[in-house]
């Protein structure tokens, strides 16, 4: 080959080589798409949200057909979830392993990102890292502080690249005033906490290194709108936890808030726009997955699958009315603790009572999980009187105001919340007898108690008392029972 035949090739092969560096990207599906730097460095970062689903693999089919649409017309859509995904169908919770549907929903939705609720910790801490090993996603939570010797991974943040775009998300769980999440402190042995306002400004270095930050956030909006007043370097702040619909998101502080209510109802579609890696427009809409028409054929065969649990569809009682109210339902599990234990008197917290009513008719297991979902044990405690009403403060401090649900008694809680009066149906309480109370063992391990003994635990769950009591009873009838009060107002 003479030499000019030699060049002449070699630019033939630089033209080749150079129209195929220009080649856009193909995407899973081989369809060519232009980076962001190709459409004049814009782009739009599409993020689908959703937050306390509580296991509500019933709605998962309409969902997952909502994602596939959507993902038709962003085929780069991300999809997030702020946490609580577990907690209140028992065919998720009592699966063996427990939470095995909902991951395995997600995954086949193709969930992006979760950040870790107070409820991922309902089981123990070995069930929530079966959880993350089954995930196909990771798990965020910045403020949660892991000892070495626990095999936990749960990431303080992600950081990737997205569309030629850099993203970064961090994850934060909300805190109560006791030092942690709302869970059984049982199961966060292991690990520690600190506040999530305590802990987010250490990760506005992220802000430096990429074009978009975003808070995923546990922690509910009245702290969501705290933390975007102290971070402004956030661009958006996608939450959870106070179940909150924000049917018009909107911008504080320049940060934009979106929260999706809960159970799955409804999800938020977030559009980051970029124009030369800088958000310079943000929009959220909400979208209502009830309304939704078509189902996932697939999905909905497996959530069938899971429905599929004779053992919870068994009949065990029958309500000759409706319950109404949470209180008409706490009445009902306080009278089984204390008859199935033996105690005087018996108290339920009231977020304990998951449900708000319950449909006249068969009651079956099914439905003692969903009122009662949280498997803790009876505890019964030896108390004076004087004892018994500090207790009944105590827990009212405890529950955020709200007298816990009995049974054995009835009283009423002063306006300051200083002074509990008490009233039973057959003679006096004295505040020198000593009584029998039952309570589960989240109260037990959250709510200052003064006793005669350090309490002796039933090895039943209140779920299993419950059960009991209904197989025993047959039949119940609980509408318009009424049993504590608060400034002369009835409590349900």
């Amino acid at each position: 080959m003479n030499k000019k035949k030699l060049l002449l090739l070699l630019a033939l092969l630089a033209v080749v080589l150079f129209l195929t560096l220009r080649k856009a990207p193909e995407n899973q599906d081989g369809n060519t798409e232009k980076t962001e730097n190709q459409i004049g460095g814009e782009a739009d970062i599409v993020i689908l949200s959703v937050n306390d689903m509580h296991a509500s693999i019933d709605q998962f089919p309409k969902f997952a057909a909502m994602v596939d649409s959507l993902r038709a017309i962003y085929p780069d859509m991300l999809l997030y979830s702020a946490g609580d995904n577990r907690t209140g169908n028992p065919v998720n919770d009592q699966y063996s392993p427990t939470n095995y549907p909902m991951i395995e929903l997600m995954n086949r939705t193709g969930f992006d990102l979760c950040t870790v609720g107070n409820h991922e910790w309902d089981a123990n801490i070995e069930a929530l890292q079966n959880d993350i090993e089954r995930a196909s996603f990771p798990f965020l939570c910045a403020n949660v502080f892991i000892h070495d010797t626990v095999n936990l991974d749960i990431k303080p943040y992600i950081a990737f690249e997205h569309q030629g775009v850099k993203v970064a998300v961090v994850g934060l769980i909300e805190i109560r005033h006791d030092g942690i999440p709302g869970a059984h402190p049982n199961n966060l042995t292991k690990v520690s906490f600190k506040r999530p306002e305590a802990v987010l400004p250490n990760y506005q270095f992220l802000r430096n290194q990429n074009d978009v930050v975003i808070l995923l956030s546990h922690c509910g909006l009245d702290d969501d709108i705290e933390l975007a007043k102290a971070n402004p370097w956030l661009d958006a702040i996608i939450g959870g936890h106070s179940h909150t619909l924000i049917e018009h998101p909107s911008e504080t502080n320049g940060v934009l808030i979106t929260q999706s209510g809960s159970h799955l109802r409804y999800a938020t579609l977030v559009k980051l726009h970029m124009k030369d890696h800088k958000v310079v427009a943000k929009e959220a809409i909400v979208l209502n997955v009830n309304k939704v028409r078509k189902e996932k054929a697939e999905i909905k065969q497996l959530v069938d699958e899971f429905n599929n649990a004779p053992a919870l569809n068994e009949a065990i009682a029958t309500a000759r009315t409706k319950f109404e109210t949470p209180q008409e339902l706490g009445c009902m599990i306080t009278d089984a603790l204390r008859e199935m234990s033996g105690a005087d008197f018996a108290f339920q917290n009231t977020g304990g009572v998951r449900v708000p009513y319950l449909k006249k008719g068969p009651i079956t297991v099914k439905d003692v999980y969903s009122i009662d979902p949280f498997n803790n044990d009876v505890v019964v405690y030896q108390m004076t009187g004087a004892q018994v009403k500090k207790f009944i403060l105590n827990s009212y401090r405890k529950n955020g105001g709200y007298p816990s649900y009995v049974s054995g008694m009835t009283y009423s809680v002063d306006d300051a919340g200083d002074n509990a009066y008490v009233t039973l149906k057959n003679g006096s309480f004295s505040t020198n007898k000593t009584y029998k109370v039952a309570i589960n063992s989240y109260m037990a391990s959250t709510v200052n108690i003064e006793s005669q003994d350090e309490g002796r635990s039933m090895f039943m769950t209140s779920e299993e008392m419950l059960i009991d009591f209904l197989r025993r009873h047959k039949e119940v009838d609980y509408q318009g029972e009424k049993r504590t009060w608060q400034n002369s107002i009835c409590v349900n």
